[in-house]
Parts: C-alpha cells; structure tokens; sequence
C-alpha cells in the first residue's frame, strides 16, 4: 500500500506551497539557525529531509558544507535546478529514505525542517531521529523544527477552514480535521486558478511538546534547548498562537 507522504511532494505541492511563503522566510530561518547551531564555514550540515533544497541551499551560500537528502524526486530535482553555481563539495543531494541508516557519519550538525516528522508511526519518527543522530559525531548537535498540537488547537479554532490568494490568483482552501485519539490531523487541500486546480489530502501526526521532547530522547538524543522556531529565541506560550512553531536543539553525548 503506497503511503500518503509518497505521491504528495509533486509539482503541484511545489508551486502551490511556495507560493503560500513569505516571501523573506528563508534567510531570517538560515540566519537563526546559523546562529542557534553555532554554523561557520566548513561546518557539515546534514538537511534531513531538504525538499526542494530551500534551506539546504542558503546555508551553503553562507560557506556550510550540506548534504540534503530526500524521498521525493521531484523536490530532488528542482534542489538540483536551483543550486545555481554551488560546487558539489559546498552542496549535495541524495534520495534516501530517513528510516533506513544513512551511510555518511560525521556531521557536525543534522536538521529536520519544516514538520517532516509525523508522517508515518512514533516508531517511525524515532528511527528517523535515531537515524539522524547516529549521523552526527558525538557532541553533534541535531535541530527539529515542527508544528505542535498547541498550536495547532489554536489554530483550528480561530479558523477552521483556512483560505489564501497566493501570488499568481490561485485560491488554496484547506480542511483540517483533528481526530484527539489518535492525535492525527487529517487534512485536505483544494486549489483553483491559472495554473489549473486539484486536491491532495495528507495525515501528520499532532504531537504535544512534551510528546516530541519524548520522541527525541527515545532517540537517544538529549535535549538542550527549545526556541521559536529557527530562531534564537526561546520558546514560551503566551497568548493565542501559544508559543508559534517549535524548534528544539539536542545534542548526541
């Protein structure tokens, strides 16, 4: 049975998805995160999953040697599209699929971007940790940046049927369901404009700060420290977006 996660990643999630970015989120979360690892030049940067490179690319632009790896060909080859005059050494990519062992250690750092876990099972999101750690030296640090179930909470209840205009005029509705057993948000997207219309639907697993903080220690990951996403600021929750995405930093001891 082929999985959600396998068919989504297309062309139409790229074009609809980064059409929906703000248009300067890349280099305010390559700054932050430059800052928040400690990065310099020469560190080795481990992007896990990397999509279509967007993260990948800037930290490498800022002298990181990066190795992305990712399941989608299609976010593969539009990373190798837009990897402008970067020489392989500075900037890699490799289809693999994050719950298998990687066959290159050593990294200075690991980073999962964007709420790539909670596709599949927790046993699932604990080999990818667990995987990502064994690619870091000992003292490596590894960064997850996600949604949580707070937030998401907060969310569905100031609105429960998102709707955006992106750039070209093409309107994206989404149907998010959250089902408390299973802690899952069963979603789907509608489009419609220039560039034609569709639907795709996909399942990601809400879990609770406390619950991720869980996952990456069964991982075998200590956590340091919890910040506003890709950012230098630490995590609280006040107010109605009760602390914004989550990023937290662990390290392997």
């Amino acid at each position: 049975m082929t999985s959600w996660w396998e068919s989504f990643f297309d062309a139409d999630y790229l074009r609809i998805w980064e059409g929906a970015e703000e248009p300067d989120k890349t280099e305010r979360q390559a700054a932050g995160l430059w800052a928040v690892l400690g990065l310099a030049p020469g560190s080795k940067v481990l992007d896990a999953p990397c999509g279509y490179g967007r993260i990948s690319r800037a930290l490498a632009e800022r002298g990181a040697h990066v190795l992305g790896l990712d399941l989608s060909r299609n976010l593969l080859a539009e990373a190798e599209r837009r990897r402008g005059d970067l020489p392989l050494e500075r900037l890699r990519y490799q289809r693999h699929d994050l719950r298998m062992p990687l066959q290159e250690t050593g990294f200075d750092v690991a980073l999962n971007i964007f709420s790539s876990l909670g596709y599949g099972s927790e046993a699932d999101d604990i080999a990818v940790l667990s995987n990502l750690r064994a690619a870091v030296r000992p003292g490596g640090l590894v960064f997850i940046e996600t949604l949580h179930r707070d937030r998401i909470v907060a969310n569905l209840l100031q609105n429960p049927r998102p709707a955006i205009r992106l750039p070209d005029g093409t309107l994206l509705v989404e149907e998010p369901r959250l089902d408390p057993i299973a802690g899952r948000v069963e979603t789907t997207w509608y489009w419609s404009g220039p560039g034609g219309s569709g639907q795709k639907s996909g399942s990601i697993r809400a879990y609770t700060a406390t619950e991720l903080v869980r996952v990456v220690e069964a991982a075998g990951l200590r956590l340091r420290s919890a910040h506003e996403g890709c950012s230098t600021e630490p995590f609280v929750a006040p107010g109605s977006a009760v602390g914004g995405r989550l990023g937290l930093l662990a390290v392997r001891e």
